[in-house]
């Protein structure tokens, strides 16, 4: 499950950074991001942001599935998985916020 969700995330960061666009002759398709979106969403993955850590080089990727959550940090240079672990929704929002930092260190913000 967790190599589901590690992966979703790591689809999702692929497709915020990338946007495919078709040409259709009788109707407009979905974007890749869409379809990333509507795959998570059937298999109960939610994302809750991402944000680029700057110090570590990495993109943090926040999901939920059903009452837990995580935070996957990917590699921003070679797109592989540093980490993958289980946090409270309320680490998830500070670090989102800039409330708490990377280290999860209250005072060591990342503003």
């Amino acid at each position: 499950m967790k190599n589901l969700i590690v992966h979703s995330a790591l689809f999702v960061t692929l497709g915020l950074t990338t946007i495919a666009s078709y040409a259709a002759t009788d109707a407009k398709l979905i974007t890749e991001q869409d379809a990333i979106k509507a795959a998570l969403a059937e298999v109960g993955v939610e994302v809750l942001g991402i944000r680029f850590d700057e110090p570590d080089t990495q993109w943090d990727v926040f999901v939920r599935q059903g009452d837990k959550a995580f935070e996957i940090e990917v590699d921003a240079k070679s797109g592989k998985i540093i980490a993958a672990e289980e946090e409270t929704l309320a680490e998830i929002q500070a670090e989102l916020s800039g409330d708490l930092s990377h280290e999860g260190v209250e005072g060591d913000v990342d503003k």
